[in-house]
């Protein structure tokens, strides 16, 4: 297994090094640095409301209206649900013809089991 690729043999080049580290190396005058926050700080003073990321009035009050329906709409629905499961439930209740037969049957099977428990007292 010696004869397996490793890749390109690295080349230390020690002048190309400190060229590379010269040409990307951080400014030392402290001149650059005040300018970059002075150009940093102007812009963030005299930033506009109508920037690209900025939202415009418009839009926002035609979210808030179109999330003002929204709720009323989801909350009718969840109304509607409930009301309509509980009539579901009453039904149930009140007509006995409306049950399931799997469920009639236990409600037969549990009523059986309170009878006899009553008469045998366990």
């Amino acid at each position: 297994m010696t004869d397996e690729f490793r890749g390109p043999e690295l080349l230390h080049d020690d002048e190309l090094t400190r060229e590379l580290r010269a040409i990307y190396a951080a400014p030392t005058g402290a001149g650059y640095w005040d300018m970059l926050e002075h150009r940093i700080t102007a812009k963030l003073e005299s930033a506009d409301a109508d920037e690209w990321w900025s939202v415009p009035e418009v839009w926002l009050r035609v979210g808030m209206i179109a999330a003002g329906f929204a709720v009323i709409v989801a909350g009718s629905l969840l109304l509607r649900t409930q009301t309509q499961m509980a009539r579901a439930e009453y039904e149930t209740v009140i007509d006995p013809s409306t049950i399931d037969a799997p469920v009639l049957a236990a409600r037969e099977r549990l009523a059986e089991q309170a009878t006899v428990r009553i008469l045998t007292g366990h």
